[in-house]
């Protein structure tokens, strides 16, 4: 399952840099200010979405990561009763946890 949530925060990045691309290379020009909020706003609308599709790998990357597996074995061990495990869950946002 990784490599299928590992692909989809690729191909939304690429996306959103595409996007970025269109409007960086545009040949659109500002002639007042409302123009200026209105480019302004979907620069940023575009950028946050780029941030949170950035962070979104990197934390699914942590969790997929040896180190944290080797921290949750730890954990797991050092825990004073026997744990059930109740396998992957999917939030409403369909990013696999797993547990």
């Amino acid at each position: 399952m990784p490599n299928q949530v590992d692909d989809r925060y690729e191909r939304q990045i690429a996306s959103i840099q595409k996007e970025l691309t269109q409007l960086q290379t545009s040949a659109r020009i500002v002639t007042n200010a409302g123009e200026l909020e209105q480019l302004e706003h979907e620069i940023r609308a575009i950028t946050d979405r780029l941030a949170a599709a950035l962070l979104g790998q990197r934390v699914q990357a942590s969790l997929d990561s040896d180190e944290m597996s080797e921290a949750e074995k730890t954990m797991i061990e050092k825990h004073p009763k026997r744990l059930k495990s109740e396998g992957e869950k999917i939030s409403r946002r369909s990013h696999v946890i797993r547990m």
